[in-house]
């Protein structure tokens, strides 16, 4: 197999704090140390994780076109769309996506000459493919679902906006992502959902764990917190690290916490990360009278120390891609609870062999879960050992193997 250095482009939206970003800076800065010539393209240059990219990363922007200037390159490939979009553009119906923005990504790959670009997150992947199929310059494309699509799908009901674009999302990707080179999810559970969405066969969609633990991961756990709640004599604290939002069910945490107080334990609880729930839970938080018990802080710069230093980490939520927190968890040696919810816990977990797993949305099972767990914790050191299944160098050996064959098929 060819071996010789790719030039590799990663393109997403933007680059916020969260754990898609933390997987994309890992694998993006291992490929780049094997002697790749990595890039990151953005649609819009911001987010808190830029200031973690490296500097041997050159991060790029999108340059903006005018909409009308597209659709000379647009109709020949794409005519049925690019007619839709003119009368969106019109106001006399829906736009599927931004015009200027595909054109931006096609002069980028001409200009640039990637040998493969790999794409994630909302609309990304479908500009990345009808890029790539427009460009003069061939590119190979690999498409990463970090989550189950269908379970996004349905969330998105409750708007009846945001529900018409998940539905007319989930058309695009059936009509583009079979002529992805390669489409790759981050568990077992998620390859399925997607090949189902797509009505695809399962074996079409590869399953790539992320890489999670590294040398610094471990390195930086062992960094002191400097808070009250760690103190000697302090109570045990558990741990959650979510985005605040719905689908990280952390309402049930909360209410599991609670049960568990009201049994007589003395414990405390945080939870870190930002996002729309905060409002929410911090009522519940007041109503339950939690507020002495039960910290948000946001999110902060070394969770890792956090983990380490927790007496239990919780994982409430209703679905998952993967679960990067509960591995980071295992990997600094804290015990893990989880909610059974449709995604990769049970992988990670292998059938509870790990931390026990409980059904989505029952607050008393999660409080007894939580109770067992904190009074019969399991060894840090075997909890290691399953966290290192899902390494950096693991995950960078099967990316960079999967990335040089189809780059090599690729070839005239």
């Amino acid at each position: 197999m060819d071996h010789e250095p790719k030039r590799i482009t990663f393109f997403l939206p933007h680059f916020p704090e969260g754990g898609q970003e933390q997987v994309t800076l890992l694998l993006m800065t291992g490929l780049a140390e094997r002697g790749h010539h990595v890039e990151l393209l953005l649609e819009r240059r911001e987010g808190a994780y830029l200031a973690r990219v490296p500097v041997m990363i050159p991060v790029r922007e999108l340059q903006r076109r005018s909409r009308w200037s597209g659709y000379r390159r647009f109709l020949p490939g794409w005519p049925r769309e690019a007619f839709r979009h003119l009368r969106g553009a019109l106001g006399l119906g829906p736009r599927s996506i931004p015009l200027h923005r595909l054109i931006g990504l096609i002069d980028y790959l001409e200009s640039s000459r990637p040998d493969i670009l790999i794409s994630a997150h909302d609309r990304a992947p479908i500009l990345a493919l009808w890029a790539a199929a427009i460009a003069r310059h061939r590119v190979a494309t690999m498409i990463v679902e970090h989550s189950l699509f269908s379970y996004n799908l349905a969330a998105a009901r409750s708007g009846s906006r945001s529900y018409a674009i998940m539905q007319q999302r989930r058309a695009l990707m059936r009509r583009l992502y079979p002529d992805a080179d390669a489409l790759v999810a981050v568990s077992q559970a998620a390859a399925i959902d997607l090949a189902d969405c797509l009505a695809l066969p399962r074996d079409t969609v590869q399953t790539i764990y992320n890489p999670v633990v590294s040398a610094s991961l471990s390195t930086r756990a062992q960094e002191p917190v400097h808070d009250s709640w760690f103190a000697h004599d302090a109570p045990p604290v558990i741990l959650a690290a979510a985005r605040l939002a719905p689908e990280k069910a952390l309402n049930i945490l909360i209410d599991a916490f609670s049960r568990l107080l009201s049994e007589g334990h003395n414990i405390h609880l945080a939870i870190l990360g930002e996002g729309p729930e905060r409002e929410g839970l911090n009522r519940q938080i007041a109503e339950l009278a939690l507020d002495s018990r039960v910290r948000m802080p946001g999110w902060v710069d070394n969770p890792y120390a956090w983990m380490r230093h927790s007496a239990l980490f919780v994982s409430s939520s209703a679905f998952e891609g993967l679960s990067n927190t509960l591995i980071e968890a295992m990997a600094c040696g804290c015990p893990v609870v989880s909610s059974d919810c449709p995604g990769g816990p049970r992988e990670i977990l292998d059938d509870g062999a790990f931390g026990r797993l409980v059904p989505v949305g029952d607050a008393a099972a999660l409080a007894e879960a939580m109770a067992h767990t904190l009074a019969s914790p399991p060894s840090p050191e075997r909890l290691r050992t399953r966290a290192a299944d899902f390494s950096v160098e693991h995950s960078v050996d099967t990316y960079e193997a999967k990335i040089q064959r189809i780059c090599t098929e690729l070839r005239p």
